[in-house]
């Protein structure tokens, strides 16, 4: 039976803490794929956080964590798959087969495409092959009652980066007024370079003009610039077009060298990636609780995500799901609800309605922010007052209300992209509310 495995890592230097050791034994749907967790970290009271899913705040509880790591879903994959967490560290779209090719990895070779991007994950995780031989590996996943045939795991590579979405992108470091490759300046400003594409004219554009009217209306975002195609010195393998700009947008998981850990929704969860829509725990009401309960977190994160649920319905965004929200470990221990990123207007391309995710696990597909969905809200998620939601998402609306309208109309956007943004955002529940209470408060004036 084959068998590699992977040391596991959360930090850098001397803060660097071993996590344990993912392995995976035979193959297919038989396979065996799991973390064999440290007993130093997992055990520990002052451990940073790996992930939400896995915090466990008594003694006696993170000894039976650990113990019964064998049947603790966080640490177990299912086949061949990772273990969740792991899952969704994974690059996605044209870089995961850009990365595949260079590693020549077969397709689903996920152990191998998570060692290949070991180096440079999402957050402070790191990975690398691990040492080890054939006869302690034999006593600890067979008894000695198989012989295993050792399989080669890929190297980290330098270049190989791990980011998730469909779209292009390349991960780059503004340096000396242009952007890099990671490893020609690892102290400089990293920056994801969301690239322009044939399918989606201006993307970029239509992206950076969305996160723009996300601030307007009060959201907190990423830090992005639309930055000539020119600048970038570095080998990207994609087909980019005409277009001559791509979006820079600023990594909030890094500081120069430093990594800062991070996890996304399907991470907190525990959600597979490829359940991002459609598992029970992939809604807004799960991600509310979880923003509520947290210390660190609270009212304040869920007020934000509800702005961040007005616009997007405004905006016509809808593709949003549980791996577009975050949260961020500056210190290691505390969580921050990271900024808004992957906000883009796909109503100034596609004809469409609703949100990505249900709003409650009872919830039908696709619905709009109305009274309704949010009294839904509120008596799914305890302690969320319908009455203060009720205010944000009005509050947010007015501001898109005031300040969107003139945006649009001065962007660089095709005059159909305009008009399609400008019907959507018309059209919406919301914003014909909105007008038909001005235009009562007007009549009695």
């Amino acid at each position: 039976m084959k068998y590699r495995a992977l040391d596991v890592f959360l930090g850098q230097g001397q803060d660097r803490r071993f996590i344990g050791q993912l392995f995976q034994y035979g193959e297919g749907g038989t396979a065996m794929t799991r973390l064999v967790p440290d007993k130093a970290f997992w055990t520990s009271g002052d451990m940073p956080v790996l992930s939400q899913f896995a915090v466990i705040h008594t003694e006696d509880e993170r000894i039976k964590f650990f113990m019964e790591a064998a049947q603790q879903p966080f640490f177990n994959g299912e086949g061949e798959t990772l273990p969740p967490f792991f899952q969704n560290m994974l690059p996605e779209g044209p870089l995961r087969l850009h990365l595949e090719g260079i590693g020549e990895l077969s397709k689903g070779d996920h152990f191998g495409l998570l060692s290949m991007c070991g180096t440079d994950l999402p957050g402070a995780v790191y990975v690398q092959p691990a040492t080890y031989t054939q006869e302690s590996i034999a006593r600890v996943v067979t008894q000695n009652n198989d012989a295993l045939e050792m399989t080669v795991t890929p190297m980290p590579v330098p270049d190989a980066t791990s980011l998730s979405g469909v779209q292009p992108k390349l991960s780059l470091v503004r340096s000396g007024g242009r952007y890099v490759q990671r490893t020609k300046d690892e102290n400089g400003v990293h920056i994801i370079a969301k690239l322009p594409t044939v399918q989606f004219p201006l993307l970029p554009q239509v992206e950076e003009l969305s996160m723009r009217m996300a601030s307007e209306a009060g959201v907190t975002v990423c830090d992005v610039t639309l930055a000539p195609v020119s600048e970038i010195h570095a080998d990207q393998p994609f087909v980019l077009g005409q277009e001559t700009h791509f979006l820079a947008v600023r990594r909030f998981d890094r500081a120069g060298a430093q990594h800062i850990h991070c996890e996304d929704f399907a991470q907190v969860l525990n959600i597979p990636p490829e359940l991002k829509y459609e598992h029970p725990s992939a809604n807004y009401a799960a991600i509310a609780l979880v923003l509520l309960t947290t210390p660190g977190l609270g009212m304040p994160a869920v007020e934000e995500m509800i702005r961040r649920l007005v616009v997007n319905d405004l905006l016509g965004n809808y593709d949003g799901h549980c791996k577009n929200y975050g949260l961020l470990y500056a210190d290691g221990h505390t969580p921050a609800l990271s900024p808004a990123y992957d906000v883009v207007a796909y109503a100034a391309y596609l004809k469409g309605k609703g949100h990505g995710l249900r709003f409650t696990p009872d919830s039908p597909k696709h619905q709009r922010i109305s009274p309704a969905t949010v009294r839904d809200l509120a008596n799914a998620v305890p302690g969320l007052a319908e009455p203060k939601i009720a205010s944000i998402v009005r509050d947010t609306v007015k501001k898109a209300y005031a300040a969107w309208p003139d945006m649009i109309q001065a962007s660089a956007l095709l005059d159909e992209q305009k008009k399609r943004l400008m019907a959507h955002f018309d059209a919406t529940p919301a914003i014909e509310s909105l007008r038909q209470r001005a235009a009562k408060t007007a009549a009695k004036a």
